[in-house]
């Protein structure tokens, strides 16, 4: 599989699986990143999405971190993109809260101790 990968500002990464998006005839992640002034192009020569600068500047902000090319791209595209960002201060604010919460496919259920 051919990927293109790279990191963000706050330590998230994008993976984008190249083979699918040669397959999409829709190409709207691109269209989202044009629209947030991102990093995202399309290589003529390929017919999939590249970087418009160098990975270091993409990292040091060069992406908006809108999310919207990996929505948009499994609404209308081939769900290529897969966006995995940091969720800093989550545990710690697990282990706060006074109840521990337990996840259904229903949404949270409170577990109550007896």
């Amino acid at each position: 599989m051919s990927t293109l990968e790279f990191e963000v500002y706050s330590g998230g990464t994008i993976s984008i699986n190249l083979d699918e998006c040669s397959l999409c005839s829709t190409k709207v992640c691109l269209e989202v990143c044009e629209t947030q002034g991102g990093p995202l192009v399309l290589d003529d020569e390929t017919g999939v999405p590249t970087l418009r600068w160098i990975a270091e500047e993409v990292t040091r902000g060069g992406c908006s971190e809108c999310l919207g090319c990996e929505l948009d791209c499994r609404v209308h595209g081939r769900s290529a993109i897969t966006i995995t960002m940091p969720l800093r201060g989550f545990d710690k604010y697990l282990r706060s809260l006074a109840e521990p919460l337990v996840y259904h496919e229903r949404g949270p259920i409170h577990e109550h101790s007896h």
